[in-house]
């Protein structure tokens, strides 16, 4: 990194350097053909304007200045190579013209450069925002980037509870967990942030002097100074605030408040659009999860199966040290593996064998009719494995498709684990439910050709320490 910043730098330098000299070529070439036209009264002299107006584009304020001091130097000595006299006034009007033109027009790329900086900055957050439907992933993305738009010290987001009388913390970037904990932001308590949820954007120069701020002495702490609180809305429905704080007296320019305001406009669609992401996605988990329980309420015996599989599979997973999102999906997974099961008749489902050939194929076809019924929602998409394999057996025994090994994905060889642990544990017609230490033994045995050899290591001894832990927990 260090090494492309030389380069670039190198490479901008040698730019610069380029630029000068053909700007130089270019005064030298009006002031030639001036002088063979007439002198300072040419028309020629107008055409100073382009190498001032492309130094002033290029080089910024200084370039574009001293080029238009150069260009009147050199409109200046051509009645002298002429052999001639210019009032001097002439020469004054001219050389304030070509440093009003100079410093205008650099000031006018200048303005130019920077909305098309902050257009680009814009694109960037709003592409890394929208990048996650996840309402954490996006609000922890739009307080990080509220911080890097502004080189601000920290932000955080708060978000109205239900009964909007409090703020709640839900996302932060450069601030610490105690100062996270420091208390409450009731509304009743703050007219700061009474303000901020009315609509109006808020700019305090110093957090620890002024009274509004309820938590001074904290921010002091925290070393934070300056704010700037802004609402987050969407219509006219107010649902959070965004702060974002500098850690020295700050005076927040303009054009960091039009950044700010363009970004919260943005952030208010993401967070809306996640929670609406969110609420579609609770609201099918749940439409879904109920009709697992249906399916399972058709035969007592295995009532609460799903749900205790699940508990099951996220110990093992748990002990695998997956990741969050893994847990998740290895959640839905397991709490849908057997929604296949709907084509199943409740005698077929109550019976423990013997299944004539229809059932026997409906079972089979299970996994598959699971994946069919779940495969239209975009977000269980990783889950679907595990639903299609959880009857594969290690030694290549099982269904739908008889693979062996490693070659069943790593959840459904999760998912088969609980559920034979489960199956062993339950009650059903035709065997009693065995102990712990019974269906410990008889999944060892399962080991190696019904189950994943090293997961099942991995359970039993999840299961090991979960009963130590349990035996050895505080007495009264």
């Amino acid at each position: 990194m260090k090494a492309l910043s030389s380069m670039k730098r190198v490479w901008r330098h040698g730019g610069a350097v380029s630029t000068g000299v053909a700007i130089g070529l270019v005064l030298l070439l009006v002031t030639w053909l001036a002088y063979i036209d007439g002198g300072s009264r040419s028309s020629y002299v107008h055409f100073y304007y382009i190498p001032i107006v492309a130094a002033s584009y290029v080089l910024g304020d200084l370039g574009g200045i001293v080029t238009a001091f150069a260009a009147a130097l050199l409109a200046a000595l051509l009645p002298t190579f002429l052999g001639t006299r210019e009032p001097p006034q002439d020469m004054i009007v001219r050389g304030l013209l070509f440093y009003f033109i100079g410093l205008m027009t650099s000031r006018l790329f200048s303005k130019l450069r920077e909305r098309r900086e902050d257009a680009s900055s814009l694109l960037e957050v709003s592409r890394s925002v929208n990048a996650s439907i996840r309402l954490a992933e996006v609000l922890r993305t739009i307080t990080q980037t509220a911080v890097n738009i502004t080189a601000a010290k920290a932000s955080s987001i708060r978000l109205l509870t239900p009964d909007r009388r409090e703020l709640t913390p839900a996302a932060s970037y450069g601030l610490s967990l105690d100062y996270l904990a420091k208390g409450p932001s009731l509304l009743a308590e703050s007219s700061l942030d009474r303000d901020v949820i009315a609509g109006h954007a808020v700019a305090v120069l110093d957090i620890t002097r002024d009274s509004r701020f309820r938590y001074r002495d904290e921010a002091r702490a925290e070393g934070l100074v300056s704010l700037y609180c802004l609402p987050l809305r969407r219509g006219e429905e107010t649902f959070g605030v965004l702060r974002v704080y500098a850690g020295t007296q700050h005076q927040w320019s303009r054009r960091e408040r039009r950044l700010l305001q363009a970004f919260a406009e943005q952030a208010s669609v993401a967070i809306h659009n996640a929670r609406l992401h969110e609420h579609l996605r609770r609201s099918y988990w749940e439409t879904v999860s109920a009709l697992a329980r249906a399916i399972e309420a058709k035969d007592p015996h295995t009532l609460g199966h799903s749900e205790r599989v699940t508990d099951y599979a996220l110990q093992l997973g748990r002990s695998l040290d997956l990741t969050a999102e893994q847990l998740e999906t290895l959640r839905f997974a397991a709490t849908l593996h057997d929604v296949g099961k709907i084509g199943l008749t409740e005698a077929s489902l109550s019976r423990s064998g013997h299944l004539d050939m229809t059932d026997e194929v409906v079972l089979r076809m299970h996994p598959l009719i699971g994946i069919s019924i779940l495969q239209p929602v975009e977000f269980l998409a990783p889950a679907l494995d595990a639903v299609h394999y959880h009857h594969e057996r290690w030694d290549g025994k099982g269904y739908p498709q008889g693979l062996a090994g490693e070659d069943i994905p790593l959840f459904a060889r999760i998912l088969a684990v609980a559920s034979v642990y489960d199956n062993l544990r339950t009650a059903a017609p035709g065997h009693l439910g065995m102990s712990a230490q019974e269906a410990a033994r008889a999944l060892k045995r399962a080991a190696g050709r019904e189950l994943d050899p090293e997961l099942t290591a991995v359970f039993l001894q999840a299961l090991q320490s979960e009963a130590s832990g349990s035996a050895a927990g505080p007495h009264p």
